[in-house]
């Protein structure tokens, strides 16, 4: 049993509203869907999804690594050696994890269908059959806001991420704080500011964030700015998480070691796939830090990637944020994500566990 082929196709899809958050207004997205096939017709799905807030990789790039520089490691290869062929691309695929990611999520759908096994199960075992997830409310006005944040609740979240850092320190305070007062003073809030306050600006925030309840504040410091941060962290009351400074484990390492947060991000796509957050999870652990699953609002494939990874992850410090499909105009896998009670079920069956519609594929396929 040898991979025959392996098959890059962008996708042409928006989202049902604009997405704001850091210094980025996401309206469509440049997902590109990853297809790896056996001798056989076996099929895996991979998922990239590069965001410029992340990296320099595009739709294109993505398209052109998989045609260029993906292809000729991969094909011939035995499907179900998924780390020796990842260990073999990392090295074409220097700070390119989204165009990674793509080819590792398929790797693992694609070994978990010959091997009759969920891809959790790969991942060391599943640990729960649901996941919970918090809502987001992406940044706007006040108002915008604090109606969002009383939807997603309507929806059944029990915690909310909200955005911070684009507008003067105080005004983004007072959305905040127009979002508890709406909300009422029981849902848990996260205020991810994608590393755009300083550290004077963190330190003056923290008492009035203590005072909203906030209970995570995400890469509130350049990622650069490890110094900076770990004052914040010394400062802070609130746990402090760290998600655009960690690409790989040994940035996990330096930030337990230098402790400048005191939870990571388990983010996928962002990381370069399951292989590398099961990696970033393991010294984690060792090192003392809190994890939690994390996305870039991808649709179903990579998601449902993320479900497995949370379903094997032990004791995560926080909600997972993998709602990534419920926020674009359509996808074209089954099961479609749904939250119930603030909870996505694992996908079952073996690989991810998924169906892929080829013919609404095929009708959101750029070529």
């Amino acid at each position: 049993m040898t991979i025959r082929s392996i098959e890059a196709i962008p996708l042409g899809i928006g989202f049902k509203q604009t997405f704001r958050f850091g210094t980025v207004d996401r309206t469509r997205s440049q997902n590109v869907v990853v297809r790896i096939v056996t001798e056989d017709g076996v099929v895996g799905y991979g998922e990239a999804c590069p965001v410029r807030a992340f990296t320099a990789e595009t739709q294109q790039t993505v398209v052109a690594l998989i045609d260029e520089r993906v292809r000729e490691v991969v094909v011939g290869q035995n499907p179900t050696l998924v780390r020796p062929i990842l260990r073999a691309l990392a090295p074409r695929l220097v700070h390119c994890p989204f165009t990674l990611a793509a080819v590792d999520i398929a790797l693992w759908d694609l070994a978990g269908k010959l091997l009759g096994v969920p891809v959790s199960t790969l991942l060391g075992g599943r640990l729960h059959d649901r996941i919970e997830v918090h809502g987001s409310v992406g940044w706007d006005r006040p108002e915008a806001m604090a109606e969002a944040a009383l939807a997603q609740l309507a929806a059944g979240y029990r915690t909310l991420k909200l955005y911070a850092g684009r507008d003067d320190l105080d005004a983004d305070l007072d959305r905040l704080a127009a979002v508890r007062a709406a909300i009422g003073p029981d849902p848990r809030l996260i205020v991810d500011v994608n590393g755009l306050w300083s550290v004077s600006q963190c330190l003056r925030a923290l008492p009035r964030l203590e005072g909203l309840g906030v209970v995570l504040l995400e890469q509130p410091v350049a990622a650069w700015d490890g110094p900076g941060q770990a004052e914040v962290v010394r400062a802070s009351r609130i746990d402090v998480c760290a998600d655009e400074a960690v690409y790989g484990p040994e940035d996990v390492a330096r930030i337990g070691r230098e402790r400048t947060a005191r939870t990571i991000n388990l983010g996928l796509s962002k990381l370069g796939g399951l292989a590398r957050a099961r990696e970033c999870e393991v010294v984690a652990r060792a090192v003392g830090l809190g994890v939690t699953v994390g996305s870039v609002l991808e649709l179903g494939i990579a998601t449902a990637a993320g479900l497995h990874l949370a379903a094997a992850v032990a004791a995560p410090a926080y909600p997972a944020y993998l709602v990534g499909p419920l926020k674009y105009e359509t996808d074209f896998v089954s099961p479609a994500v749904a939250v119930s009670g603030g909870e996505i079920a694992v996908p079952e069956g073996p690989g991810l566990g998924l169906a892929v519609d080829e013919e609404r594929l095929a009708a959101l396929d750029l070529r």
